[in-house]
Formats: C-alpha cells, sequence, structure tokens
C-alpha cells in the first residue's frame, strides 16, 4: 500500500473494533475497492493507560506506543489515528517519535462542540479517572472558551465500573449505566454537552445511541476526521 494510514489501538479491543466498524460504516462504497486502506495494530497487552498516570511506579504504557509508532513510521503511512483518550497524555512525546502527524482525539473533539452545540457554555466530560485528574481535557476546552464541569467521584467511580467491569471485563456494554451518566452530567451537574472522553464510552454510546443529551463522541468525531483525511489521500471527498 502506498497511500493509507494506521490505527493504534488495543486500548481496549472492543473500542479499537468500535472504531473499525464506524470507519467503514461511514465510507462511501460501491466495491469492495472503495474502502479505505488502513492498517490496524490491536497492541491488547499495553499496560493500562490510568493505572501508570495515576502511579509512575507501575508499567509505563508511553514505550509501548512509541515502539508501534516508530515500527510503523518505517512503512510511512499518511497518518496516525491513536484510539485512546487516556494515551494523549504523553502526546508530545508520542509524537516526537516520527514525523508522520498523530490526528489529536481530544482537540478534535472540543473543536466540534461548535456544530454538536452551538450555543454551549459549560462542557461536561465523562472519563477515566486518569483522565480527570490529569486534565488531560482541560486546556482544549478553555481555549475553546467554554467552562469544563468536571464529573464528582461517584460518577467517576460510576463510570470507571461502566469501562473496566463492564466493557473491558465483562465484553458488553450497560445502557442504564451510560445513559445514567450522561443524565446526571447534564440534569444535575449544569452541562450543556458531554463529552465521552473515554472509547469505552463511545463503544457504549454506539451500542445504546438512545441519549437524549447532546454529547461529543471523541471516538465518532476522529472516526469522521479518519475519513475525511482518508479519501483525501485518493482524491475524494467524504459526503
Amino acid at each position: 500500500m502506498k497511500k493509507f494510514f494506521t490505527v493504534l489501538g488495543g486500548m481496549g479491543t472492543l473500542a479499537t473494533e468500535s472504531y473499525v466498524r464506524l470507519l467503514d460504516q461511514r465510507t462511501p462504497i460501491h466495491r469492495d475497492q472503495d474502502y479505505l486502506d488502513y492498517i490496524v495494530v490491536n497492541h491488547a497487552s499495553v499496560p493500562d493507560r490510568t493505572t501508570w498516570i495515576l502511579d509512575h511506579s507501575q508499567p509505563d504504557y508511553n514505550q509501548a506506543l512509541i515502539e508501534d509508532i516508530q515500527q510503523q513510521s518505517l512503512l510511512n503511512p499518511a497518518f496516525f489515528v491513536l484510539i485512546c483518550n487516556t494515551a494523549h497524555y504523553a502526546f508530545d512525546q508520542l509524537q516526537a517519535a516520527t514525523k508522520v502527524p498523530i490526528l489529536n482525539m481530544l482537540e478534535e473533539t472540543v473543536a466540534e462542540i461548535k456544530r454538536i452545540k452551538p450555543d454551549a457554555k459549560k462542557v461536561g466530560l465523562l472519563a477515566t479517572r486518569g483522565t480527570v485528574e490529569a486534565g488531560l481535557y482541560d486546556g482544549y476546552i478553555t481555549r475553546a472558551g467554554y467552562q469544563e464541569i468536571k464529573p464528582t467521584p461517584e460518577i467517576v467511580d460510576m463510570t470507571e465500573d461502566l469501562i473496566y467491569h463492564d466493557i473491558k471485563e465483562a465484553g458488553h456494554s450497560d445502557g442504564q449505566k451510560y445513559h445514567e451518566l450522561v443524565r446526571r452530567m447534564v440534569e444535575e451537574e449544569g452541562a450543556d454537552v458531554v463529552i465521552l472522553g473515554c472509547t469505552e464510552l463511545s463503544y457504549a454510546q454506539e451500542m445504546n445511541p438512545e441519549t437524549q443529551y447532546p454529547v461529543a463522541d471523541s471516538q465518532s468525531i476522529i472516526v469522521d476526521r479518519s475519513l475525511e483525511r482518508g479519501m483525501a489521500l485518493e482524491g475524494r471527498t467524504a459526503k
């Protein structure tokens, strides 16, 4: 392949499958050859990102990702897609490991809010404890002119129960838990729109999309950006 991109996935695998599924579903096709050319690196054994962020004595996930990036860079992809919000903790370090651009999921997600909810002033965040406590989204949200509404400790606990127990451990989503999380952020915490700042939450949204509240789904958004760039490589325009 000459015109392709590389997906850095496996964090977790169900979320990576969701990304690929959405990408293929949204690609305008009339034949096999209309699908995009891409490589998926499903590196499921990458150490947990939140565990390391909260305790740097634990295994560091960054070295595994840097090795993936350096190996894939030898193939000369047009760009990388990093399918994990929390892994963006050391985004600059990862980007420094290659000349190939890495799409910034956090930046793209916040930029999309103006289209999702043009009158939004307060932006809520649902994410892993690592993403929340490290403030990964803070700068992007405030620079865009929004007030950030962080989840309460109870909501973080509920979010991690859904992410780690239901999705990562049991292999399925719980729609009732997911919708309750979004409801709380809007009705109880006052968010105008809620960022789904973990790709497992994006998986939950794909499995149970009936939420009545506006969400900025980080994975869905990065799928659209991937599609736009991937089709541009072939001289096509995403519809």
